[in-house]
């Protein structure tokens, strides 16, 4: 009898302990196909934060416009007032960036600088990117006369020095911080019109736009609706990268006397204002805002080859 009641036992027992681990392995499996799922979901999240530089490059970014934004809580001091008796004084724990020759604070225009620089940058890629896609757009589209007027328009842009360019229109114009933006914008949309046109080309020949087209769908809604979106990865990347150079151009524009004027602070005409008292030994003035857009254009360029990296198709067969 005690040997017919422990078999029932463990007979009793048998199906819980299957039961038991069944349900382990449900939960295994339903946490490996959520944790697929989630990596799936997310593919270009996951391959842009594998790559470290272009992670690092994001963080300056962020560090840098947050700096921007809260210009007023840290820059400590104004950045026109003048204190008697400070005049091109080095890096100290009062002036952490030193004095200029009329005896402003030096971390302050920088941080305030920044703003100006950083704004402005984006400003003219906002313009860059309005004017060269709706070019673009329309020229890889539509074909014919459009795309002969673009396409002549940016051989005769592209044949002219973009910084020469940039000095002959900043020159014909009253120097200031909406005519650099101007100027930048309406001269520098060549190069993401052409980029534009060659995808819109190469994908309006795809049979799903064909379809669209035979149902009636309106020129808009198909560039809008099919084009545009297919289009989208390419043209992050472009304003990306084109956020570092507008920004090179603000600041060499703002160098040569053409762009933001003094008393506003710009990197640019910091640069200039500092290189008078360079060789009188006063470093600080002309390294911090160098350094400032060195890494500002470094960083936007290592967050752009990462978004091209994370975005380019071919990575996901990888």
């Amino acid at each position: 009898m005690a040997g017919t009641g422990a078999g029932m036992g463990r007979a009793e027992i048998a199906p819980v302990a299957a039961a038991a681990e069944l349900s382990g392995e449900a939960t295994r499996r339903s946490a490996l196909l959520e944790r697929v799922g989630s990596q799936r979901r997310y593919p270009v999240v996951r391959r842009f934060l594998r790559n470290r530089l272009a992670v690092a490059g994001l963080v300056v970014i962020v560090l840098l416009y947050a700096a921007a934004l809260a210009a007023p809580l840290i820059q400590r001091y104004d950045e026109n007032t003048l204190t008697p008796g400070l005049r091109n004084q080095p890096p100290s724990a009062e002036h952490w960036a030193g004095t200029d020759r009329n005896t402003r604070d030096s971390w302050a225009r920088l941080v305030v600088g920044g703003r100006v620089s950083l704004a402005a940058g984006f400003a003219a890629v906002v313009m860059v990117m309005t004017i060269g896609i709706t070019l673009g757009a329309m020229a890889g589209f539509f074909g014919g006369i459009v795309d002969q007027l673009v396409m002549r328009t940016t051989d005769v842009l592209l044949s002219v020095p973009l910084i020469l360019l940039l000095i002959t229109a900043a020159s014909l114009f009253q120097p200031s911080l909406v005519t650099t933006i101007a100027v930048i914008g309406c001269t520098s949309w060549p190069g993401t019109a052409r980029l534009v046109r060659g995808q819109f080309l190469s994908l309006k020949s795809q049979e799903y736009i064909t379809a669209a087209r035979a149902i009636g769908a309106a020129p808009g809604r198909i560039m809008a609706r099919h084009l545009f979106p297919n289009t989208l990865a390419v043209i992050i990347v472009q304003a990306t990268i084109w956020l570092s150079y507008a920004i090179l151009l603000e600041a060499s524009l703002s160098y040569l006397g053409l762009g933001v004027q003094i008393p506003t602070p710009s990197w640019g005409n910091m640069l200039q204002d500092g290189q008078r008292d360079l060789q009188s030994g006063a470093w600080w003035l002309t390294l911090f805002p160098g350094l400032a857009i060195f890494l500002t254009v470094l960083s936007f360029n290592l967050m752009g080859d990462g978004l091209r990296d994370a975005l380019d198709p071919r990575h996901r067969q990888r």
